[in-house]
C-alpha cells in the first residue's frame, strides 16, 4: 500500500513542473484530505502507517541538517544547531509532500533538496496539518468515530511503527551546525539563500 501513499499526495498536488514556485503546503493538505475522504477506512491505515514509516525514515543527521540550512535562512542567517522536536517533525512532513522522487532523492543526498527540478518556495517549511490528515480524512464521512480512529488502528494492529512523536527515534549520530554546517554544504547554503532571495 506504499504505492496508494505516494499516489494520494501526488494526485493532489496540482503545483508540479512550473507551478511548483506557487506552491502551498497548507492548500495541498486540503486537496489531499478531500482526496483521501473517498477512500475506506484500511486504505486510511494504511496510509497513515506508510506516513510514520517515511517520516521515521527522515528521522536522520542529513535531515536534521537540511532543516538546520533551511530554518536558518528565514529571518536572518543562523545556523546555531537547535533542533526543535515539533519543528523538525513538520519540516518532515513538509518533504514528504513534494512527492516520492523527491523523498527517493534527499534521502541518498539533501544537495538535491534545492534544484531547478523542484522549485518550490522555501519560505514555508512546516506541514503539520499532514499528521492528522488521515483521522480527519475519516471524520468527513464518520462524525461518530473516535477523533484518532484510524492513528489508533495503526497503534493497534502495528505496534512495530514508531509514532511520529515516540520517544524512540534516535539519530545514528549527532547533526552538524554552525560553521561545520557551512563548510560542509556550501553550495547548498548559496543555492537556499538565492533561492529565498526570488
Amino acid at each position: 500500500m506504499e504505492n496508494f501513499f505516494w499516489e494520494s499526495i501526488e494526485k493532489s498536488n496540482q503545483w508540479t513542473g512550473e507551478n511548483w514556485k506557487e506552491y502551498d503546503p497548507n492548500e495541498h493538505i486540503k486537496s489531499l484530505t478531500n482526496l483521501l475522504s473517498t477512500s475506506d477506512k484500511e486504505s486510511l491505515i494504511q496510509f497513515e502507517k506508510t506516513l510514520q514509516e517515511k517520516l521515521n525514515v527522515l528521522y536522520t543527521k542529513e535531515i536534521a541538517e537540511l532543516y538546520f540550512i533551511l530554518d536558518g535562512i528565514r529571518n536572518t542567517i543562523n545556523f546555531d544547531g537547535y533542533l526543535s522536536e515539533d519543528g523538525f517533525i513538520y519540516f518532515r512532513c513538509w518533504l514528504l509532500l513534494k512527492g516520492k522522487d523527491f523523498f527517493e532523492e534527499i534521502t541518498k543526498d539533501i544537495n538535491l533538496a534545492i534544484s531547478e527540478r523542484y522549485p518550490f518556495p522555501i519560505e514555508e517549511i512546516w506541514a503539520e496539518g499532514l499528521l492528522y490528515i488521515s483521522d480527519k480524512a475519516y471524520a468527513l464521512h464518520h462524525d461518530n468515530e473516535d477523533l484518532y480512529a484510524i492513528q489508533d488502528a495503526v497503534e493497534e494492529l502495528y505496534p512495530d511503527v514508531i509514532h511520529f512523536d515516540s520517544m524512540d527515534n534516535e539519530m545514528e549520530d549527532e547533526p552538524a551546525y554552525g560553521e561545520e554546517l557551512e563548510a560542509k554544504y556550501p553550495e547548498l547554503i548559496a543555492k537556499a539563500i538565492a533561492r529565498k532571495g526570488n
